[in-house]
């Protein structure tokens, strides 16, 4: 059973509902439970343990864990006497324990920020970065939504902006504002929490500034309960990584994404309100272009060609170098990089995840057996092609 279906039946929480009044709803506390729930308690698995120790501790990305709480499980398989802890901090999060020694790896939804690679330059903390992976952020709606008047659960990237820019808190309440296809209902919202490197890419590809957002939304690193919730208002929109997705397709159906960064039929006066707000903020105006919506679904194919744009991106480990030096982490990353875990593809399909190219698990493989420190990406973690990517990280690992 992959691990996103284990975390089915946990504890729920109440979505919260955007109404013209405000918010409405209770948030209910989160109980995390098990392995990849709460986050590992910092102890002689730091980079600082003996090189004998026989942990690792992981923390970071709950769209990652999946892939790593599954190389875990297999690695400890053969490996009994090395204990491998997992846990979901969020990406940022994550990386907040990890610049701050309290972790060996740290799983990321996106690329270290500009931010977090001053800080471990302060620190004097070297690590190296792993691409293990590629996702698609989903959008999702219930398998009963009644959102979209004609059936089909499609939205522009101008649409998306429109209802996710933090210009629509206390404004965009009802999914009729959108424009003529929709439901005369008011909109639910969730998706990432803060912390969590999703939400950090969804953002900056939505709204093209990282960290723009309404507040008036769900946020939480437990996609599962994402899921399970929506799944349960046919009015509920959210958005996680593609593997929750795939281990949902009973309870939540993807939303096609058309790139066009423009609306289509949004009623005027939203329009100008929307953007009278946007001016304030220095923003451009978003326009009404017409037409029909076509939308890319997220599938295997349009994530590995990054047709699915621009909610396709790579997934990463960073490990600390230190850390590295110790026999139990070094054989743990080892056996993360075989040709029968990351390289394999039914391995990484079957926990909902697609596999890189053969020329960049060679990458990989060879920024981890030089321990090339650093990263590619100088901070930027959207807003580049499939290409970009690999030309920047091949370049990096000296390929």
């Amino acid at each position: 059973m992959s691990f996103a279906a284990s975390r089915r039946g946990r504890g729920r929480a109440a979505l919260v509902v955007v109404a013209a009044v405000g918010v409405v709803g209770l948030v209910l506390p989160l109980m995390l439970a098990g392995c990849g729930g709460r986050a590992p308690t910092a102890s002689r698995a730091q980079p600082t343990a003996p090189p004998d120790a026989k942990t690792v501790l992981v923390d970071g990305s709950s769209t990652v864990a999946p892939i790593t709480q599954a190389v875990a499980a297999e690695f400890q398989r053969v490996r009994p006497d090395v204990k491998v802890s997992v846990g979901v901090s969020g990406t940022s999060g994550g990386f907040r324990r990890f610049l701050a020694r309290e972790t060996d790896i740290n799983d990321a939804s996106r690329a270290i920020k500009s931010s977090e690679i001053q800080k471990a330059q302060e620190a004097g903390l070297e690590y190296v970065e792993l691409l293990v992976a590629l996702d698609g952020v989903t959008v999702a709606v219930s398998r009963d939504t009644r959102i979209f008047k004609d059936g089909r659960p499609c939205l522009t990237v101008g649409e998306l902006e429109l209802l996710w820019s933090r210009e629509a808190e206390g404004f965009i309440t009802n999914w009729r504002q959108l424009g003529s296809r929709f439901a005369d209902a008011p909109i639910t919202l969730s998706g990432a929490a803060e912390t969590s490197g999703t939400f950090d890419f969804f953002t900056a590809a939505v709204n093209e500034e990282e960290g723009d957002t309404r507040a008036d939304y769900f946020g939480t690193e437990e996609d599962q309960l994402l899921a399970e919730q929506t799944s349960q208002n046919p009015f509920a929109l959210t958005y996680f990584g593609f593997a929750f997705f795939v281990n949902n397709q009973d309870r939540v159906q993807a939303v096609a994404v058309d790139p066009r960064r423009e609306l289509i039929d949004t009623p005027q006066d939203v329009v100008d309100e929307i953007n009278r707000r946007r001016a304030e903020n220095g923003k451009a105006p978003l326009k009404v272009a017409g037409g029909p919506c076509r939308g890319i679904l997220p599938t295997l194919d349009t994530i590995g060609s990054f047709l699915y744009e621009p909610l396709s991106r790579p997934l990463y480990l960073y490990v600390n170098a230190q850390s590295a030096e110790r026999e139990a982490v070094d054989a743990f990353v080892d056996f993360y990089l075989r040709d029968d875990v990351f390289a394999d593809e039914d391995f990484m399909l079957d926990v909902g995840y697609v596999p890189v190219s053969e020329e960049l698990v060679e990458a990989t493989r060879t920024c981890w057996e030089e321990r090339v420190p650093g990263t590619a990406f100088d901070g930027q973690f959207a807003g580049l092609t499939l290409s970009e990517i690999a030309d920047r990280y091949l370049a990096h690992c000296s390929l």
